[in-house]
């Protein structure tokens, strides 16, 4: 595999995408031009993926558009070259969902997973994220189907995390005591990645057991210092005002620009604390050192 082709990995984000996770792309017989093409629409998605959809004012930034555009000029150019590529239908998934079109991007994802060149590991993660799709386009009981039928497989490769996204799927459907059965099970493994403790600590708060998830998050928080964050968040919600603003206070030090920017995303999470002083320094970035 060549080192253009090493550097096609599955996009990710931490709030759509399982992080870290990514995709051992397949031994392409491709000749340069469809290589070249690839590499620029793994560019273009890449940099759309990380520009906001809209600007303040709520409207459609055409930099972002362009990119997208020109990415699947590349992808037609390349189905036309060389049909049937799975990257090329996974690639055609991402536009899609980055368009806004999450069934669209489900039916894609499904095509890359039926394409001969398509590896093990690719397909994986392409059932995640088209399972992701599906529950976003609103058909979560197709979504939770698609994932208890690849369970085996997904959890040899990716530990608890599609325990979890089912979890939170299962959840949207009402179907609480089998989301709190699928995040006991992260919770009884003492070998668990603490991100799926985290991410299980979440998902116990929405279902409402503060205790489950307060354990959670304690386990979590020995590696990820911003589960501080998230347990001074169950904290204030259940009137501890002192013992939220001593856990954000310590999650500030470890993670202060991300203590301050998810404060700023979820400010109705904050309101009984708002005025508090020790809360609004928390707020304030400190000035920079000055230069000699």
């Amino acid at each position: 595999m060549n080192e253009l082709q090493n550097r096609i990995l599955l996009y990710g984000s931490a709030a759509l995408l399982v992080g870290g996770l990514g995709v051992a792309v397949t031994t392409l017989r491709a000749d340069a031009d469809v290589m070249t093409l690839l590499g620029s629409v793994d560019v273009q998605l890449r940099l759309a993926h990380a520009i906001p959809a809209v600007d303040r004012d709520g409207n459609e930034l055409e930099s972002r558009a362009a990119m997208i555009r020109a990415a699947e000029q590349h992808l037609a150019t390349v189905e036309r070259v060389q049909p049937g590529m799975a990257i090329a239908a996974e690639f055609q998934g991402f536009a899609a969902m980055l368009r806004g079109r999450p069934q669209e991007a489900a039916t894609h994802y499904r095509r890359a997973r039926e394409c001969a060149d398509c590896t093990a590991e690719q397909r994986d993660v392409l059932v995640f994220n088209e399972a992701r799709m599906l529950a976003q386009a609103g058909s979560r009981e197709r979504a939770v189907e698609l994932f208890q039928r690849h369970a085996t497989t997904l959890d040899a490769r990716f530990g608890h995390q599609r325990a979890i996204e089912q979890a939170a799927i299962l959840r949207g459907l009402g179907r609480r005591l089998e989301a709190e059965k699928l995040l006991d099970g992260v919770a009884r493994d003492a070998a668990a990645a603490p991100m799926a403790w985290l991410q299980a600590g979440d998902e116990y708060a929405w279902l409402g057991h503060r205790d489950k998830a307060e354990g959670m998050y304690g386990r979590a928080a020995g590696a990820i210092p911003i589960a501080d964050y998230h347990l001074a968040r169950l904290k204030l919600q259940q009137g501890e005002v002192d013992s939220c603003l001593q856990l954000l206070e310590r999650a500030a030090a470890a993670r202060p620009a991300e203590v301050r920017r998810r404060i700023r995303e979820e400010p109705d999470a904050w309101q009984a604390v708002a005025q508090e002083a020790r809360f609004r320094e928390l707020c304030t970035a400190s000035p920079a050192t000055p230069g000699r």
